[in-house]
């Protein structure tokens, strides 16, 4: 709060030392002390400039109010936060207010802190996280923990752990279109090899007449690749353009903010060497090809293309390309598949019509009346309180007993702490026992479980006592196994807790088709009761996308690549096609002459290149099949690859080739045969 208008803005909370560790620049104030003292806020201009508007640069020493309860005094001024960092805020507080407020953030055991550590110039990080390993549990009492720490820049990209081991993140999308490019790039090879072998008789006159007055092979096989080179120079220009023209597009399918100005030199001199190697690699064979013409029989006019090895060649290929583009079809749809049973999946709650909205101010100290005014509203149906996002819980203990527990069972448990109505608003299945309910005074200390967790304890659970944190109760019900956390991972334990004091938001339930009825009986009761506090709220179906939004930009760049695949490896077909049938222009005019029909000799020409493709096909099956096999374990809710998939795809290349091929064989196969025989 600022002169008695009211915002809401993104913020966190820090140590003193935060500013000494990352290097976020000043505008003002001192980055040493600016969180020092707990009465402390450290704001971003474009938060100053909203609070203070053309008077923001005198800000420093004023005072906000923070949640209606702590004066704090602006201690630094710092640039905005730019999109692509990790670390984003509009304003900073002294994690004593936390402490302050909880004395539980003070408690080893309570995890909510993410924790920064600047090593001393020459540390080893493998000897430091040797010595830090039992840390945690010399302090939390706890002997099933081992803390270490990661690389800061490792992190955006290598984020997945399981038992303390890298399991993968980001990376494994950086891998998967890395080795997609280098896909498409072999593909544009290919072509560039196949073409220029099959050219080689418009060449051979020039070779010739090159030997003859003293040229080397040496110098021909540089000429050669020196052409080839220059083609991938000249394409690296075009593709370029083509990048920062299609940037806008990329953006908006990714989410990302890169301008022209993120290439940099050392990404742009590397894309340039990239292109050198493809220039040599696609030109380097044609070289050595090219310059071995013997120069009497070029010149002679005996000269004629080798058959066997180059013809094999060029047929492999083909094979060699047409199994790659099919790779890249079937993982795309693969990748289809498994996003589109993700999103329609039942993950053992309804998260569609579902929102919430953070618990402050009489939200959390009068719920029950909140609860019952909502309630009344037009278009919502229930109301409930939780501490977590069922679907990303986050909370997670050791500590939960029973009788007949063993010992040595260190089991990890997720907890959500909720109230009345739990089970209802969420729409997950109960399997045995009830909801939470106001109708059961005896809830103020009980406990709902998930499947796994009943399985743990063993028998009929419901009735049991339960001990979380010291707290014993009954549990009183049990609920389907939920997707409670990535759909990477398999389904943990879980437990419902009732302690609606630590429910931090508020999930509303609203009837199908009735949404804005919903919001706005939700905008009146969030006004009566909390006049001071900006209305915020979330959907959960909204909140799920978004955490899947990298699976779904996969899926959409993965069609696009799967497309530009086909579309080189056709344009290489339809090539490879138009110069084989411009040699066999007068056998095809004798045909015709001697009776051939004109289906005839499409079939016959479209045949060869059909059985290569057939042959990629087979080629590619299992290598595919392994590949998206390797990628669907990843997922503990995956789909299955059935033969089905193969088939389609196969089916598909093959469809496309044949028309690529057939085009050119009709045309050849419908010219006048007295076009290419007048001069025999």
């Amino acid at each position: 709060t600022n002169n008695g208008q009211n915002y809401r803005e993104i913020g966190g909370h820090a140590g003193p030392a935060f500013f000494s560790v990352f290097s976020f620049p000043f505008i003002q104030g001192n980055p040493e002390t600016a969180l020092v003292s707990p009465a402390s806020a450290v704001i971003t201009e474009r938060t100053a400039r909203k609070l203070f508007g053309s008077d923001w640069d005198n800000a420093l020493g004023r005072t906000l109010t923070v949640d209606h309860k702590n004066d704090v005094t602006i201690t630094g001024i710092v640039a905005d936060i730019p999109n692509n960092s990790s670390i984003q805020f509009d304003v900073l507080l002294p994690t004593q207010i936390l402490i302050d407020r909880d004395k539980r953030f003070e408690e080893w055991y309570f995890m909510v802190y993410v924790i920064y550590a600047k090593l001393e110039e020459g540390t080893s990080l493998h000897d430091f996280n040797r010595k830090v390993a039992n840390l945690f549990n010399r302090h939390a009492d706890d002997t099933n923990h081992q803390i270490f720490l990661q690389p800061f820049e490792d992190v955006y990209l290598n984020s997945f752990y399981r038992d303390g081991q890298l399991t993968g993140g980001r990376i494994d999308y950086v891998h998967i279109f890395a080795a997609i490019a280098i896909f498409l790039l072999l593909i544009a090879c290919i072509n560039f090899m196949n073409l220029a072998t099959a050219r080689s008789s418009q060449r051979a006159r020039e070779i010739g007449v090159r030997k003859v007055i003293g040229a080397h092979q040496q110098s021909l096989i540089t000429q050669f690749v020196t052409e080839s080179i220059m083609t991938a120079f000249i394409a690296f220009l075009f593709a370029l353009a083509l990048v920062v023209t299609l940037l806008p597009a990329f953006n908006f399918i990714t989410g990302k903010h890169f301008t022209p100005g993120s290439l940099d030199l050392n990404f742009l001199m590397g894309i340039l060497g990239i292109a050198l190697l493809v220039g040599v690699a696609s030109g380097s064979y044609p070289a050595f090809y090219l310059s071995s013409f013997k120069p009497v029989a070029v010149l002679r006019g005996t000269f004629r293309q080798r058959s066997g090895s180059v013809l094999n060649l060029r047929k492999g290929l083909v094979v060699f390309q047409f199994a790659l583009s099919l790779v890249l079809i079937v993982s795309t749809i693969a990748v289809y598949l498994q996003l589109n049973h993700i999103r329609t999946e039942n993950l053992g709650m309804d998260r569609e019509n579902l929102l919430f909205v953070t618990r402050e101010g009489a939200l959390l100290e009068k719920h029950d009346a909140v609860a019952q005014e909502l309630l009344m509203q037009a278009g919502i149906a229930s109301v409930t309180a939780s501490g977590q996002n069922p679907l990303n819980i986050g909370n997670n203990t050791t500590s939960v007993n029973w009788s007949g527990k063993e010992p040595d069972n260190h089991q990890l448990f997720y907890i959500i702490n909720a109230s009345n109505d739990f089970a209802k608003t969420m729409r997950m299945d109960l399997l045995a026992g009830r909801d939470f309910s106001r109708a059961f005074a005896s809830d103020s200390i009980s406990y709902l479980v998930n499947e796994e967790t009943a399985r743990l304890i063993g028998g009929d659970v419901v009735g049991k006592t339960l001990n979380v944190y010291g707290d014993k109760g009954p549990i009183v019900g049990v609920i389907k196994n939920f997707s409670m956390n990535s759909l990477y991972m398999p389904i943990e334990p879980a437990v419902v807790r009732f302690h609606p004091e630590w429910a931090g938001y508020l999930f509303i339930r609203t009837e199908p088709g009735r949404t804005k009825e919903a919001l706005a009986g939700l905008e009146v009761v969030y006004k009566k009761f909390n006049p001071d506090y900006p209305l915020a709220y979330t959907f959960v179906d909204h909140e799920f996308e978004k955490t899947y939004r990298s699976e779904a930009v996969m899926g959409t760049l993965a069609n696009v690549f799967a497309v530009v695949a086909l579309v080189i490896s056709c344009l290489g077909l339809f090539g490879l096609t138009s110069f084989t049938i411009e040699q066999r222009t007068k056998e095809l005019g004798v045909r015709k002459v001697l009776g051939a029909s004109v289906a005839g000799i499409v079939i016959m020409l479209s045949r060869d290149f059909l059985k290569l493709v057939l042959i990629g096909c087979v080629i590619a099956a299992p290598i595919t099949w392994y590949m998206t096999n390797h990628w669907l374990e990843n997922f503990a809710n995956r789909i299955d690859i059935g033969a089905g998939v193969f088939l389609l795809a196969g089916l598909t290349a093959t469809l496309i080739a044949l028309a690529t091929v057939s085009w050119q064989s009709i045309k050849a196969a419908i010219a006048n045969p007295v076009d290419c025989l007048r001069n025999e």
